[in-house]
């Protein structure tokens, strides 16, 4: 049976998610979080009654000092992440939002979401003026571009006598959304995937290089979000501008012969591979040792690299391929006819092709086309269009 740990904050709405609980325990081991206000507003007690069992209020014990918690295997925060199959919040007031958007852990509820890594359902409630709020929406949007999700409120009547959008979403909706995600996190369970990111380096000397621009998030997005969704993942990544979070095995590489040595020895057992990397085009031919002089002109001779992701289907017949192909400044035509041809040549099942003169450097947002054998053009945040790509390739 799959575990949601759930918690409760102080929206007048937490009176609704006792009929959540009531409908889901029939079909979930189910933990609740209660946080101190709701528990004045509401009490602890209206849970219990319906989960036939105590639910979780305190980070820490009263009349325990650290001497008690160090002859504990585990504590309860850290006990509870790794329990639950899906973390839902339900209602999530903007005060629960915000601090969990800015990395505030100071009760049993934010520590615990802090400390886990499956996914996490976001459902809000609260007066219509705190939801268009400008810091509440920029915290939304934040928890999102991390991978968290919404259950988005809906628009009606208000328990502050007020009407507008704020209001908690239907619970059926919610327990909708709740079946997705725990479907959605075992998809690629067992799924072995490789995950390219970044760019490749190569040496002029000691000190200098030749690079592509890449920050690394597209990559590091779809990785993260294939260990959510059950797979084994592998990421290897030259230069990045963020950190990978989760339970992936991160290499680091820096020139595209080191990329290709660690694809060759990952390639054989793995299922899926998303060749996400801006891998360099051209290294020098004779690199100096030492750092060059920089008081005179300098000419540069550069040789091609090999292309990755034309070996792949050589190195492993069986495993689904996904290229990528940027281009600058053409059409959508032109756009489609480059990520064909690349398909073709590799052998691949998709390509995601972009113009990256639309300004993506190392933004959160994105405009691609993913060819395969249709057209599909995606549009939205990085991290949204990496869950696309998974959802076509699983």
């Amino acid at each position: 049976m799959k575990t949601i740990v759930m918690g409760v904050t102080s929206s007048i709405a937490s009176y609704k998610a006792i009929e959540l609980v009531e409908k889901l325990k029939k079909e979930f081991d189910i933990e609740i979080i209660v946080s101190k206000n709701t528990d004045n507003l509401i009490g602890k007690k209206e849970f219990e009654n319906v989960l036939g069992r105590k639910v979780h209020t305190e980070l820490f014990y009263k009349g325990w000092t650290y001497k008690g918690y160090l002859k504990r295997e585990e504590s309860e925060h850290i006990s509870l992440a790794d329990k639950a199959d899906i973390f839902v919040i339900c209602p999530a007031t903007a005060n629960t939002i915000g601090k969990i958007a800015n990395g505030i852990a100071d009760d049993l509820l934010t520590t615990s979401v802090m400390a886990t890594n499956v996914p996490v359902l976001i459902c809000p409630a609260m007066n219509y003026k705190m939801w268009e709020n400008k810091i509440v929406q920029e915290n939304v949007l934040k928890l999102k571009r991390n991978g968290f999700y919404f259950v988005e409120p809906g628009i009606g009547h208000l328990a502050c006598g007020c009407s507008g959008v704020g209001r908690l979403a239907e619970i059926d909706t919610i327990i909708k959304s709740i079946k997705e995600l725990i479907d959605k996190k075992n998809s690629l369970k067992g799924k072995r995937i490789i995950v390219t990111a970044g760019g490749t380096v190569e040496e002029i000397d000691p000190v200098r290089v030749i690079t592509n621009k890449s920050s690394g998030k597209m990559g590091i997005y779809i990785a993260e979000e294939a260990a959510k969704m059950g797979a084994l993942v592998t990421l290897i990544r030259g230069k990045t501008e963020i950190e990978p979070m989760g339970k992936i095995n991160d290499i680091k590489i820096n020139s595209v012969n080191e990329l290709s040595n660690e694809i060759e020895n990952n390639i054989k057992s793995a299922d899926i591979m998303i060749h996400a990397a801006a891998v360099s085009d051209f290294s020098i031919i004779r690199k100096s040792n030492k750092k060059i002089k920089s008081n005179k002109c300098l000419i540069l001779r550069l040789k091609k690299t090999i292309k990755i992701i034309d070996s792949i289907k050589k190195l492993n017949k069986k495993i689904k391929l996904v290229g990528f192909k940027a281009e600058y400044k053409v059409s959508e035509k032109e756009l489609v006819d480059s990520a064909n041809s690349l398909l073709k040549r590799a052998d691949a099942d998709f390509v995601v092709a972009n113009d990256v003169s639309k300004g993506v450097f190392g933004s959160e947002e994105n405009d691609v086309v993913i060819v395969g054998k249709k057209v599909e053009h995606v549009k939205g945040g990085k991290r949204e269009i990496g869950k696309r790509i998974l959802e076509l390739v699983r």
